[in-house]
């Protein structure tokens, strides 16, 4: 049992004595007695025991109070330095995938480059072959075997190209559509207009250099010709 309880205990007890007594010393129309005056001192005793309790006690729950809220504000401290922790870390992450990604872009567009010179030599050389006055070095390299070689090599080429691409792919990098699309100054970069094309004014017709953009935002801008039709 609590002290504050014990103690209300005691008062109701000893009121209800003192009701009793003074009830008494009325019937009897007599003075209340010794016992009585004893009585109504060990109440007023009681009363100043309880009223230094009750002060004690608010002055415990303030400063519970006061613990409480110093607690719960370092705890709030804390977990917002944890979240300042894990943001940065993420971020130092973020950056570290993001210059990886991106020392592949020069390494692809070189492939990308070869690529599609190796496919414009082999269009020359198919239409050379063609030409019936032809030295024989020159059939030599217009030959179907030397053609075979040169096919082979840029078939090596756009293999790596594709392992490539499945690295940025499983970094969540994907290319920037551009022929065909409108333009987006969000995603292209327009490099230059022509009024060779159709469809909607500002619609892209070819692409200078490669895109490639991810869930973060766009790693490298693409670099388109847009369609512009003539004004007249």
């Amino acid at each position: 049992m609590s002290d504050r309880r014990q103690i209300w205990e005691t008062l109701s007890t000893l009121l209800a004595q003192l009701e009793q007594e003074v009830e008494t010393a009325l019937a009897q129309k007599a003075q209340p007695s010794a016992a009585v005056e004893a009585l109504e001192q060990e109440i007023h005793k009681l009363g100043k025991v309880q009223f230094k309790t009750n002060a004690l006690v608010e002055s415990q729950d303030a400063r519970w109070a006061r613990w409480e809220e110093a607690l719960a504000h370092i705890q709030e401290e804390r977990q917002q330095r944890q979240q300042l922790v894990e943001t940065i870390a993420s971020e130092r992450v973020t950056a570290r995938e993001r210059e990886l990604l991106e020392t592949i872009l020069p390494a692809l567009d070189g492939l990308e480059n070869a690529i599609a010179s190796g496919k414009k030599y082999l269009q020359v050389r198919d239409k050379a072959a063609q030409s019936p006055h032809l030295t024989p070095a020159q059939a030599t390299l217009v030959s179907p075997a030397d053609r075979a070689k040169l096919a082979g090599w840029l078939e090596g080429l756009r293999l790596v190209r594709q392992r490539l691409l499945a690295v940025l792919e499983a970094g969540g990098v994907t290319p920037i559509p551009t022929v065909g699309h409108p333009f987006d100054p969000y995603l292209h970069v327009a490099v230059g207009a022509t009024q060779q094309g159709t469809g909607a004014p500002g619609a892209i017709v070819a692409e200078e250099r490669r895109g490639y953009q991810s869930s973060n935002g766009v790693l490298r801008y693409a670099e388109v010709i847009v369609y512009r039709p003539s004004q007249d």
